[in-house]
């Protein structure tokens, strides 16, 4: 059993390994600096207005039913994507969690089994702020990156149910959803990389993942510029 658990980190190890890109003289200190601030997101996603009997049955099961990422931008300040906190699901993602297309749901959402509070959302970029606790990193100021070049090279950093998964790309393009502007990029993706940080080459932000097209095969990428709004309205706002 040993001799297979050894086994087992000694692969973990290497796809590890084997994720991380190399795309730049100092990508690897970029890298292990970004990597320190992304978090993962538990998610516990039940009906609006359910029943006594569901709400026992949702007391009773205390495994979350659903996975997202965040990042850190302040003392206890991470952002992420709206429709991880909204659980805003298409059909077929409620049909997989055992819900009806008419079901209307909420989300509860974890860091290291605490409770996080949402302070500020942009419902129309799909970005939120969560104020989080337990939790003893402390997040060190990131640059954004207001403008992209065609084919610049994108840096995805995820934490789906706690593992560490990089993604490398390039900059596709800008993108329209609902009548706002997105960005694209060539990135792979998977369920619970919703709300990861997306970099440049330099380690500035250039944005939040916030979807995939599959018709495209194109990432849908939150701007930078967004996020940066979101941030400095929470912090201008005023104090009880």
């Amino acid at each position: 059993m040993k001799t297979r658990f050894r086994l087992a980190m000694v692969l973990a190890q290497a796809v590890v390994l084997f994720l991380t890109p190399c795309f730049g003289k100092n990508s690897s200190e970029i890298v292990r600096q970004r990597e320190r601030n992304t978090i993962s997101l538990e998610l516990e996603i039940t009906k609006k207005n359910s029943n006594a009997l569901q709400r026992l049955m949702s007391f009773l099961n205390l495994e979350p039913n659903g996975y997202a990422t965040g990042f850190l931008v302040g003392d206890h300040l991470v952002m992420t994507a709206y429709h991880v906190v909204s659980a805003n699901l298409d059909e077929s993602k409620k049909f997989a969690l055992g819900f009806s297309r008419n079901d209307e749901l909420q989300a509860k959402v974890y860091t290291n089994g605490c409770q996080a509070k949402v302070v500020k959302v942009d419902e129309a970029a799909d970005l939120a702020l969560l104020e989080v606790c337990g939790l003893s990193k402390q997040a060190s100021a990131v640059p954004f990156q207001p403008n992209l070049s065609q084919d610049e090279t994108l840096l995805l950093i995820a934490r789906p149910r706690g593992d560490r998964v990089i993604s490398q790309g390039t900059f596709s393009g800008p993108y329209s959803m609902n009548g706002v502007d997105y960005w694209s990029g060539k990135i792979t993706a998977r369920d619970g990389f919703s709300g990861s940080p997306v970099y440049n080459e330099k380690g500035e932000i250039v944005g939040v993942f916030s979807g995939y097209d599959w018709t495209r095969k194109l990432a849908v990428i939150s701007p930078g510029t967004r996020a940066q709004k979101l941030l400095e309205e929470y912090a201008a706002r005023p104090r009880p």
